[in-house]
Parts: C-alpha cells; structure tokens; sequence
C-alpha cells in the first residue's frame, strides 16, 4: 500500500499544480486518457498490429498521431490552456476520423465493414472523454460530425453498417450531448453556490472578527458534553484578552439570568407584586436601571421608585 502511494504521489502532485479545482482535475485525466488512448491506437496501426494496412489510411493515422502529440506537448509547455487543448484534440481528432470513415466507404477494402463499426466506436469514445471532462461545446461539433458520417454511411456505405446501429448510435451520442450539456450547467450553478456560501462564510468570520480555528474551537466547546472534565477548553487559548474578557462577561450575565431564572421570588416575597417581581428577577441579572427601563417599558425614575419600595419591604 505505501509503495502504491509513493508511486502515485508525482501524479497527484502534476495534477495539483497544473489544475485550480477539482473540474479541472477530472478534465485533466479525461484529456490524458483519451490522448494516451488514441497514442497507443495509432502507433499499432501505423506499425500494421492493428486495422486496415493501406497507405492512405495508415497516412490519416500518422497525421492524428503527430496531431495528439503535438497538442500534449503544447500543454505540457504551457502554450496553450487545458480547455483549449481538450478542444483542438477533440474536434480534430473527430475530423480525422470522419475523413477516415469517409475513405473506408469509398474505397471499401476487404473488412472495412469491421473497421467502420471499430471507427464509430472511436467517435463515440471521443464525445464520451467530452462528457466526462465537461466540455459542452466541443460535444455539439463532435456529435454533428459523428451523426454526419453515420448519415454518409446510410447513404453511400452499400448497407455496410446496419441502419439498426446507425439508429443506436446516433441516439448515444445525442442523448450523451445533451447529457454533457446539463452536466455543465449544473456543474456551474454548483460552482456558484459553493463560491456564494464561501464569501458569506468570509463575511462572517469578518463580521464577528475571528478566525475559522476559534470558531471551530467555540463550535467544539458547545459540542462537548463533558466539557468540565477536560480543563481549560482549547477557545481560551486562541482569544486575546479583549475576547476572553467579553466572552466571559457574556457567560457572567447569562450565568446571573440562569440563577435568577431558578429562583422563586414569588414565594420567597410574597408582600411583592407582580411588576416588583419583575424588576427583582432583573436586579438578580445584573442589569442596571436604565436597562430594565428600556425592558419593561417604564421610565428610569419609575423603575427607581419600584426597586426603592422593593429595599422598604
């Protein structure tokens, strides 16, 4: 397993400093996947292990492969975005192969009828990295191109591809287009939301003028239920004085209204009325006069008046 890990470490590490987010990362190994793929496909056939060993389409081969070579090493060295180079090799790779497909029909070798099924699977493989790497609009060209040489085939192929396959095929690569389509549309409302809760998660953190450690600190304080037991909580750590002292000033009012709250000043007075037991149980909070006049909706003087008669009895 560590070996495993140290052998894949250099690849995340590419994948890392060449992409900003995790779409790219998915687009990165759609694009390496599908240009190592079509390296391998045209390097058997140019050397004759694989397909139809004509010149001409042995030529179309070379020309694909030269072009998926040099659309990699102009990424690798920076000269052109991974999005475009996703777009150039699809697009031309799907007109490669058009051109291929197109030749087969026309010249019609011995098994050429194999080799145009084999082809279209390659079409069709072409869109399928598309979606996976959300590239919507390179999808719409590729399907175009691969529904037009399913239409050439039906026309001028001599019944060579069944008009079941053509009908199979051109359904897959539409709905797989329209699926990539709405993939990206999601994808970006997605992006969106994330980018819209991480600006209010900013705001926050600004507004209250702390940093995420204490807030995650202050979240595991109120978690903890045996938070007693394990000494000084972490949060006190990560303050500075002037929050340690309003954040204990805060326990220190809530802690006096829990108190005040559990006694029972009706009983304990009963010689006092509703509305002086009111202003006791906010004397018992701590609260000043001027506070619980604000509370109660009564002037400063009257609440003096009432705390004044509270002392006499």
């Amino acid at each position: 397993m560590m070996k495993e890990c140290y052998h894949l470490s250099p690849i995340k590490t590419f994948i890392s400093k060449r992409c900003h987010d995790k779409e790219e990362q998915i687009r990165l190994l759609a694009f390496f996947a599908g240009s190592f793929l079509a390296l391998i496909l045209m390097s058997l056939h140019v050397f004759g292990f694989f397909g139809i060993g004509l010149p001409l389409l042995q030529f179309i081969s070379w020309i694909r492969l030269l072009i998926t070579l040099l659309t990699i090493v102009l990424y690798l060295t920076k000269r052109i975005s991974l999005l475009r180079a996703f777009v150039s090799y699809a697009i031309i790779s799907q007109v490669v192969e058009s051109i291929r497909i197109i030749c087969l029909i026309l010249l019609s070798p011995t098994g050429y009828e194999e080799m145009l099924v084999i082809h279209q699977i390659g079409s069709y493989t072409t869109l399928l990295y598309l979606a996976l790497g959300f590239v919507p609009r390179a999808s719409v060209y590729v399907t175009v191109m691969s529904i037009g040489c399913l239409v050439f085939g039906e026309f001028y192929g001599n019944e060579a591809i069944s008009k079941q396959f053509n009908i199979l095929f051109s359904l897959l690569s539409i709905t797989t287009c329209v699926i990539t389509i709405i993939s990206q549309q999601r994808l970006h409302d997605i992006k969106q939301e994330n980018h819209d809760y991480q600006t209010a998660h900013r705001n926050i953190l600004q507004i209250l003028h702390i940093t995420q450690e204490e807030l995650d600190a202050y979240l595991e304080l109120c978690r903890d239920r045996k938070a007693q037991e394990k000494g000084e909580p972490k949060i006190f750590g990560l303050l500075d004085e002037q929050k340690k002292h309003n954040l204990l000033e805060a326990v220190s009012k809530l802690q006096k209204k829990y108190e005040a709250e559990q006694q029972d000043f009706a009983m304990k007075f009963p010689t006092l009325s509703e509305a002086e037991i009111e202003v006791c149980r906010y004397v018992a909070e701590g609260k000043t006069v001027s506070e619980i006049a604000i509370i109660t909706g009564k002037s400063i003087s009257n609440v003096s008046t009432v705390r004044g008669n509270i002392r006499k009895k």
